[in-house]
Protein backbone atom coordinates (compact mmCIF):
# COMPACT_ATOMS: atom_id res chain seq x y z
CA UNK A 1 0.00 0.00 0.00
CA UNK A 2 1.70 3.47 -0.68
CA UNK A 3 1.79 6.36 1.16
CA UNK A 4 -1.67 8.12 -0.15
CA UNK A 5 -3.68 5.11 0.13
CA UNK A 6 -2.24 4.27 3.66
CA UNK A 7 -3.37 8.31 4.12
CA UNK A 8 -6.75 8.35 2.88
CA UNK A 9 -7.38 5.31 4.61
CA UNK A 10 -6.05 7.15 8.51
CA UNK A 11 -8.81 10.14 7.14
CA UNK A 12 -11.64 7.51 6.90
CA UNK A 13 -10.80 5.73 10.16
CA UNK A 14 -10.63 9.04 11.77
CA UNK A 15 -13.95 10.28 10.61
CA UNK A 16 -15.48 7.04 11.24
CA UNK A 17 -14.46 7.23 15.10
CA UNK A 18 -15.24 11.14 15.01
CA UNK A 19 -18.60 9.90 13.97
CA UNK A 20 -19.22 7.15 16.13
CA UNK A 21 -18.24 9.39 18.74
CA UNK A 22 -20.72 12.12 17.93
CA UNK A 23 -23.41 9.61 17.65
CA UNK A 24 -22.62 7.86 21.46
CA UNK A 25 -22.91 10.65 22.76
CA UNK A 26 -26.15 11.79 21.12
CA UNK A 27 -27.30 8.39 22.45
CA UNK A 28 -26.45 8.30 25.80
CA UNK A 29 -27.49 11.97 26.34
CA UNK A 30 -30.00 11.39 28.86
CA UNK A 31 -27.81 8.71 30.67
CA UNK A 32 -25.23 11.43 30.83
CA UNK A 33 -26.81 14.14 32.45
CA UNK A 34 -26.78 14.72 35.90
CA UNK A 35 -30.00 15.02 37.90
CA UNK A 36 -30.38 18.39 39.28
CA UNK A 37 -30.21 18.66 42.77
CA UNK A 38 -33.90 18.36 45.30
CA UNK A 39 -34.61 21.68 45.77
CA UNK A 40 -34.10 22.68 41.79
CA UNK A 41 -36.35 19.91 40.71
CA UNK A 42 -40.56 21.07 40.16
CA UNK A 43 -43.39 20.08 41.00
CA UNK A 44 -44.81 18.04 37.61
CA UNK A 45 -48.70 17.42 37.64
CA UNK A 46 -49.22 14.49 34.82
CA UNK A 47 -52.88 15.53 33.63
CA UNK A 48 -54.81 12.98 31.70
CA UNK A 49 -54.38 12.35 28.14
CA UNK A 50 -56.65 13.23 25.50
CA UNK A 51 -57.85 11.13 22.05
CA UNK A 52 -57.32 13.61 19.17
CA UNK A 53 -58.82 11.00 16.48
CA UNK A 54 -62.17 9.61 16.56
CA UNK A 55 -62.38 5.80 17.05
CA UNK A 56 -65.72 4.44 15.90
CA UNK A 57 -65.23 0.98 14.78
CA UNK A 58 -63.33 -1.42 17.39
CA UNK A 59 -61.62 -3.49 14.97
CA UNK A 60 -59.40 -0.33 13.46
CA UNK A 61 -57.79 -0.54 16.93
CA UNK A 62 -58.45 -4.20 18.06
CA UNK A 63 -58.36 -7.97 16.36
CA UNK A 64 -62.11 -8.67 16.94
CA UNK A 65 -63.36 -12.05 16.13
CA UNK A 66 -67.06 -12.52 14.76
CA UNK A 67 -69.45 -9.88 14.27
CA UNK A 68 -69.92 -7.20 16.83
CA UNK A 69 -73.52 -6.25 18.02
CA UNK A 70 -74.65 -2.83 16.83
CA UNK A 71 -75.45 -1.67 20.59
CA UNK A 72 -72.25 -3.10 21.95
CA UNK A 73 -70.18 -1.92 20.04
CA UNK A 74 -70.18 1.81 21.15
CA UNK A 75 -69.69 0.69 24.66
CA UNK A 76 -66.90 -1.66 23.47
CA UNK A 77 -64.80 1.52 21.74
CA UNK A 78 -65.47 3.86 24.30
CA UNK A 79 -63.53 1.43 26.68
CA UNK A 80 -60.81 0.74 24.50
CA UNK A 81 -59.79 4.22 24.17
CA UNK A 82 -60.19 4.88 27.67
CA UNK A 83 -57.73 2.24 28.06
CA UNK A 84 -55.41 4.20 25.42
CA UNK A 85 -55.90 7.60 27.21
CA UNK A 86 -54.93 5.87 30.64
CA UNK A 87 -51.89 3.56 29.47
CA UNK A 88 -50.48 6.90 27.64
CA UNK A 89 -50.15 8.92 30.72
CA UNK A 90 -49.67 6.45 33.03
CA UNK A 91 -46.30 5.41 30.31
CA UNK A 92 -45.50 9.53 30.06
CA UNK A 93 -45.46 9.38 34.73
CA UNK A 94 -43.11 5.77 34.55
CA UNK A 95 -40.92 7.43 32.22
CA UNK A 96 -40.68 10.71 34.20
CA UNK A 97 -40.39 8.57 37.80
CA UNK A 98 -37.18 6.55 36.08
CA UNK A 99 -34.91 9.66 36.53
CA UNK A 100 -34.56 11.95 39.46
CA UNK A 101 -35.35 15.32 37.32
CA UNK A 102 -38.72 15.91 38.58
CA UNK A 103 -40.89 15.72 41.40
CA UNK A 104 -43.96 14.17 40.21
CA UNK A 105 -47.64 14.25 42.24
CA UNK A 106 -49.53 11.09 42.27
CA UNK A 107 -51.66 10.67 39.38
CA UNK A 108 -54.67 9.88 41.50
CA UNK A 109 -54.03 13.46 43.76
CA UNK A 110 -53.80 15.31 40.14
CA UNK A 111 -57.79 13.23 39.50
CA UNK A 112 -59.10 14.08 42.85
CA UNK A 113 -58.11 18.14 42.58
CA UNK A 114 -59.47 17.78 38.46
CA UNK A 115 -63.16 16.77 40.25
CA UNK A 116 -63.07 18.96 43.04
CA UNK A 117 -62.49 21.41 40.39
CA UNK A 118 -65.38 19.93 37.89
CA UNK A 119 -62.74 19.56 35.44
CA UNK A 120 -63.64 17.00 33.17
CA UNK A 121 -61.16 17.75 30.00
CA UNK A 122 -57.64 19.05 29.71
CA UNK A 123 -57.18 19.77 26.30
CA UNK A 124 -57.81 23.44 26.38
CA UNK A 125 -57.03 25.02 30.00
CA UNK A 126 -58.30 28.58 30.88
CA UNK A 127 -55.79 30.89 32.84
CA UNK A 128 -58.11 30.11 35.71
CA UNK A 129 -57.66 26.49 35.52
CA UNK A 130 -54.33 26.68 35.63
CA UNK A 131 -54.22 28.94 38.54
CA UNK A 132 -56.85 27.10 40.75
CA UNK A 133 -54.19 23.93 39.81
CA UNK A 134 -51.25 25.51 40.08
CA UNK A 135 -52.96 26.48 44.17
CA UNK A 136 -54.69 23.02 44.86
CA UNK A 137 -51.66 20.57 43.71
CA UNK A 138 -48.49 22.85 44.74
CA UNK A 139 -47.11 22.13 40.64
CA UNK A 140 -44.42 24.10 39.03
CA UNK A 141 -45.38 22.37 35.96
CA UNK A 142 -48.75 20.96 33.96
CA UNK A 143 -47.98 18.21 31.45
CA UNK A 144 -50.84 17.18 29.02
CA UNK A 145 -50.76 14.70 26.13
CA UNK A 146 -53.01 13.94 23.25
CA UNK A 147 -52.84 10.50 20.79
CA UNK A 148 -53.06 12.58 17.92
CA UNK A 149 -53.25 9.32 15.89
CA UNK A 150 -53.62 5.67 16.74
CA UNK A 151 -53.52 2.94 14.18
CA UNK A 152 -54.25 4.96 10.94
CA UNK A 153 -52.82 8.43 10.11
CA UNK A 154 -54.88 11.12 8.65
CA UNK A 155 -54.58 12.41 5.58
CA UNK A 156 -52.61 15.65 5.52
CA UNK A 157 -49.78 13.58 7.33
CA UNK A 158 -49.74 11.06 5.17
CA UNK A 159 -49.96 13.34 1.99
CA UNK A 160 -46.89 14.95 3.45
CA UNK A 161 -44.88 12.09 3.96
CA UNK A 162 -45.31 10.29 0.88
CA UNK A 163 -44.85 12.92 -1.34
CA UNK A 164 -41.56 14.01 0.84
CA UNK A 165 -40.57 9.98 0.14
CA UNK A 166 -41.33 10.01 -3.12
CA UNK A 167 -39.54 13.02 -4.63
CA UNK A 168 -36.59 12.27 -2.75
CA UNK A 169 -36.42 8.51 -4.27
CA UNK A 170 -37.46 9.94 -7.81
CA UNK A 171 -34.69 12.35 -7.69
CA UNK A 172 -32.32 9.41 -6.41
CA UNK A 173 -33.75 7.02 -9.27
CA UNK A 174 -33.37 10.07 -11.75
CA UNK A 175 -30.03 10.94 -10.97
CA UNK A 176 -29.02 7.04 -11.12
CA UNK A 177 -31.11 6.26 -14.41
CA UNK A 178 -30.79 9.31 -16.52
CA UNK A 179 -34.68 10.20 -15.71
CA UNK A 180 -36.04 7.36 -17.40
CA UNK A 181 -39.57 7.95 -16.66
CA UNK A 182 -40.52 3.80 -16.83
CA UNK A 183 -38.93 3.37 -13.52
CA UNK A 184 -39.52 6.65 -12.09
CA UNK A 185 -43.31 6.19 -12.34
CA UNK A 186 -43.27 2.85 -11.36
CA UNK A 187 -41.38 3.99 -8.25
CA UNK A 188 -44.41 6.06 -7.65
CA UNK A 189 -46.43 3.51 -8.08
CA UNK A 190 -44.91 1.09 -5.82
CA UNK A 191 -45.28 3.77 -3.12
CA UNK A 192 -48.84 4.34 -3.53
CA UNK A 193 -49.33 0.64 -3.38
CA UNK A 194 -47.40 -0.39 -0.33
CA UNK A 195 -47.73 3.21 2.23
CA UNK A 196 -50.92 3.75 1.88
CA UNK A 197 -52.40 0.82 3.09
CA UNK A 198 -50.13 0.67 5.85
CA UNK A 199 -50.25 4.39 6.82
CA UNK A 200 -54.16 4.01 6.45
CA UNK A 201 -54.44 0.91 9.08
CA UNK A 202 -51.53 -1.14 8.87
CA UNK A 203 -49.96 -4.55 8.44
CA UNK A 204 -48.21 -7.57 9.56
CA UNK A 205 -46.21 -9.14 7.58
CA UNK A 206 -42.94 -11.03 7.76
CA UNK A 207 -42.94 -10.90 10.91
CA UNK A 208 -42.64 -7.07 10.66
CA UNK A 209 -45.50 -4.72 11.97
CA UNK A 210 -46.71 -1.61 10.85
CA UNK A 211 -49.29 0.62 13.46
CA UNK A 212 -49.23 3.95 13.67
CA UNK A 213 -49.45 5.59 16.19
CA UNK A 214 -48.33 9.84 17.17
CA UNK A 215 -48.17 11.58 20.61
CA UNK A 216 -47.96 14.74 21.12
CA UNK A 217 -47.15 16.52 24.40
CA UNK A 218 -46.38 19.59 26.19
CA UNK A 219 -45.69 21.36 29.04
CA UNK A 220 -47.30 24.29 30.73
CA UNK A 221 -46.23 27.02 33.65
CA UNK A 222 -49.28 27.36 35.47
CA UNK A 223 -47.87 30.71 36.62
CA UNK A 224 -48.26 32.36 33.04
CA UNK A 225 -49.71 29.98 30.97
CA UNK A 226 -46.65 29.20 28.87
CA UNK A 227 -46.16 26.20 26.87
CA UNK A 228 -42.29 25.66 28.58
CA UNK A 229 -41.60 22.40 25.99
CA UNK A 230 -43.71 20.57 23.03
CA UNK A 231 -43.15 17.52 21.46
CA UNK A 232 -44.88 15.04 18.85
CA UNK A 233 -43.28 11.14 18.33
CA UNK A 234 -44.50 9.07 15.86
CA UNK A 235 -43.87 5.02 16.24
CA UNK A 236 -44.80 3.23 12.43
CA UNK A 237 -42.60 -0.13 12.47
CA UNK A 238 -42.18 -2.90 15.00
CA UNK A 239 -40.15 -5.53 14.78
CA UNK A 240 -37.61 -6.44 17.73
CA UNK A 241 -40.18 -5.13 19.93
CA UNK A 242 -42.49 -7.68 19.06
CA UNK A 243 -40.32 -10.20 20.55
CA UNK A 244 -41.30 -8.68 24.03
CA UNK A 245 -44.77 -10.64 23.72
CA UNK A 246 -45.65 -14.44 23.18
CA UNK A 247 -45.77 -15.38 19.51
CA UNK A 248 -49.52 -16.18 19.30
CA UNK A 249 -50.26 -12.22 20.65
CA UNK A 250 -47.70 -11.12 18.23
CA UNK A 251 -50.13 -10.35 15.24
CA UNK A 252 -53.27 -8.47 17.20
CA UNK A 253 -53.74 -5.12 16.39
CA UNK A 254 -54.36 -4.19 20.08
CA UNK A 255 -50.61 -5.59 21.00
CA UNK A 256 -49.02 -3.78 17.66
CA UNK A 257 -50.47 -0.35 18.89
CA UNK A 258 -49.74 -0.70 22.56
CA UNK A 259 -46.38 -1.23 21.90
CA UNK A 260 -45.69 1.83 19.25
CA UNK A 261 -47.81 3.72 22.03
CA UNK A 262 -45.06 2.70 24.67
CA UNK A 263 -42.47 3.95 22.11
CA UNK A 264 -44.09 6.88 21.03
CA UNK A 265 -44.47 8.04 24.92
CA UNK A 266 -41.40 6.73 25.98
CA UNK A 267 -39.54 8.50 23.42
CA UNK A 268 -41.65 12.02 24.33
CA UNK A 269 -40.72 11.43 28.00
CA UNK A 270 -37.06 11.06 27.51
CA UNK A 271 -37.39 14.53 25.50
CA UNK A 272 -39.07 16.15 28.32
CA UNK A 273 -36.09 14.97 30.67
CA UNK A 274 -33.75 16.32 28.40
CA UNK A 275 -35.44 19.82 28.49
CA UNK A 276 -33.54 20.75 31.37
CA UNK A 277 -36.62 22.77 33.00
CA UNK A 278 -35.48 22.86 36.04
CA UNK A 279 -37.31 25.73 39.21
CA UNK A 280 -34.06 28.25 38.66
CA UNK A 281 -34.26 28.00 34.55
CA UNK A 282 -38.40 28.04 35.10
CA UNK A 283 -37.77 32.06 37.20
CA UNK A 284 -35.23 32.98 34.53
CA UNK A 285 -37.36 32.51 32.27
CA UNK A 286 -40.61 34.27 33.98
CA UNK A 287 -38.79 37.53 34.67
CA UNK A 288 -38.61 40.49 32.06
CA UNK A 289 -36.27 40.36 28.80
CA UNK A 290 -34.51 43.11 30.53
CA UNK A 291 -34.15 41.38 34.22
CA UNK A 292 -32.20 38.32 32.54
CA UNK A 293 -28.55 38.79 32.42
CA UNK A 294 -26.53 36.94 29.99
CA UNK A 295 -23.45 35.35 31.20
Amino acid sequence: MNARNVFRASVCVITLGAGLSLAACGWFKSDLKPDPPPADRPRVAMLPFDMGIEITSLSSIQSVNGVLKSEEEPQLVEQAVKQVREDARRLMYERLASKQSFELIPSEETDRALEQLGMTTTETLAPEHLSRLRTRLGADLLVTGIVQDYGKVRWQWLAAGMLADMTWESVALGLATSWNPAVIFGNVGFELLTSTPVWFGGGYLFGVAFRPVRVEASAVDPIDGDTVWHDTEIAIYLWGRLKEVPEEERKKKEVQLGLNLKKAVEDLGESLLDSGLTLPALRIRRLPVQDVVAF
